[in-house]
């Protein structure tokens, strides 16, 4: 019973901030709050739950709604079925809070709710594409990448699979929120770069204000049994010029950049800036089905800042090699970087 208890408050909560965040003049203090609030999972669990139910509501609206003249009485005014479907936002919010607590009440496990399916863009290696969102947003994907959208009524959600994309986003009422690996970025008007590679992601914001926080752990949604995050896990607020970086075991750090150079690879530039020679393969991998590769670890801590042009992989290679004195050895479709013997 006290769990129930627990849970009803906890929707009552979800449903307030939900009325909060439909404000279009909602602050970026307002959702610092929110995310902050939301960093409980068992939190989180309720706000998602307002929102699924949302969708539901917005179904039904529209089934009523279709049902057209059959619906309407004689002298033109609708029916007492329809207009009890006529409601203000904030009464409807609280009815789907009551609904809610009866379900905690009568059944062990909350009632799964179907979600849009999610909308897939994806660019091949070395391919860049520009995509327009429905809110008006763009979005630019980087080579090798592929992302999830999902637009509902209460948020506009990308998940970053893989690879890296660009988001200039459309200021709007809900927020704008892009997942990528355990963390979620949200905006609600700003442009910047979220980049998702093995073991690490990086948010670099380039225009505006962006919050950085955990994505709740789906198995612990429900788990009450739990504390809350301690009070300032919740999220990382970015100002333009900073590139947030949070490697695979949760570490972060950040660092100033020039936002200009940061958005070079739109236009088909890839900035290397005082990089190991390793790590410079490795990006230049992204770009190119023909693979590098070094074995000399003594070679690849090289250091190197320049940059190379999308397309043109193979004559950077070239200057590589030129440039440290190295032997080009071609293997299939493989590129072994190696330093040239001397001459006895």
């Amino acid at each position: 019973m006290t769990c129930s208890k627990d849970h009803t408050g906890r929707l009552g909560e979800a449903a307030r901030w939900y009325c909060d965040l439909q404000d279009p003049d909602v602050s970026i203090e307002t959702w610092e709050d929110f995310l902050n609030w939301e960093g409980d999972p068992r939190n989180a669990a309720a706000f998602r739950e307002i929102e699924a139910s949302l969708v539901v509501f917005d179904r039904t609206t529209r089934a009523y709604s279709g049902m057209g003249q059959s619906d309407v009485s004689g002298g033109g005014q609708p029916t007492g079925s329809v207009s009890r479907l006529v409601r203000s936002r904030t009464a409807w919010i609280a009815g789907i809070a009551a609904a809610l607590v009866l379900a905690t009440v009568s059944v062990i496990a909350p009632m799964a709710v179907p979600r849009p399916e999610p909308i897939r863009y994806a660019t091949s290696v070395g391919e860049q594409r520009s995509f327009d969102l429905a809110d008006g947003s763009v979005m630019t994907l980087n080579t090798d990448t592929e992302a999830e959208i999902v637009f509902t009524v209460a948020q506009r959600h990308v998940r970053l699979v893989h690879g890296q994309a660009l988001f200039e986003v459309e200021k709007g009422e809900r927020p704008f929120v892009v997942e990528a690996a355990n963390r979620q970025t949200t905006a609600l008007g700003t442009v910047f770069d979220v980049y998702a590679k093995a073991g690490t992601v990086e948010v670099t914001l380039l225009e505006g204000s962006v919050v950085v926080a955990p994505v709740p752990d789906p198995s612990e949604l429900w788990d009450l049994r739990r504390p809350a995050r301690p009070e300032g896990a919740a999220g990382r607020t970015l100002v333009p010029g900073e590139k947030l970086t949070i490697q695979e075991d949760g570490l972060e750090s950040v660092s100033v950049i020039d936002p200009s150079e940061a958005s070079l690879w739109r236009s088909g530039t890839v900035w290397l800036d005082d990089m190991a020679l390793a790590d410079v393969v490795t990006e230049l991998n992204r770009y190119s089905r023909m693979k590098v590769r070094i074995d000399d670890p003594d070679l690849g801590a090289e250091r190197l800042s320049g940059s190379f042009h999308v397309g043109e992989e193979e004559g950077f290679v070239g200057s590589l090699a030129m440039m440290f004195s190295l032997e080009a050895e071609r293997v299939g479709n493989e590129v072994v970087l190696s330093r040239a013997e001397k001459a006895n």
